[in-house]
């Protein structure tokens, strides 16, 4: 069983800086009962935090609109996908495996 899932950041973010690459963290979900609302909180806590880490997003944003659209869309990417990736673990833990 996986006990990791991956966050990866799009590498087509909206940026003009040159060559912007792709990023991914590792979210460890091995120490929590997925099971259990609070597993299933920390995960999402956890994923939220891997999400910002990936695509530099701040929660406060910066001066820069555009910058701040272009994280702020790929936080969302990166969360809705870590989300479903969530949702699987989730149901297979429900299902005993």
């Amino acid at each position: 069983m996986k006990t990791t899932l991956a966050i990866l950041a799009a590498a087509g973010l909206a940026l003009s800086a040159p060559a912007v690459q792709a990023k991914s963290v590792l979210v460890t979900y091995d120490d929590l009962d997925l099971g259990s609302v609070a597993g299933q909180d920390a995960l999402s806590h956890r994923i939220d935090k891997a999400a910002r880490e990936v695509c530099g997003h701040q929660r406060g944003g910066t001066r820069n609109l555009r910058f701040d659209m272009a994280t702020r869309a790929c936080f969302e990417r990166a969360k809705a996908s870590a989300g479903t990736e969530m949702a699987a673990r989730v149901n297979d833990e429900a299902m005993g495996g």
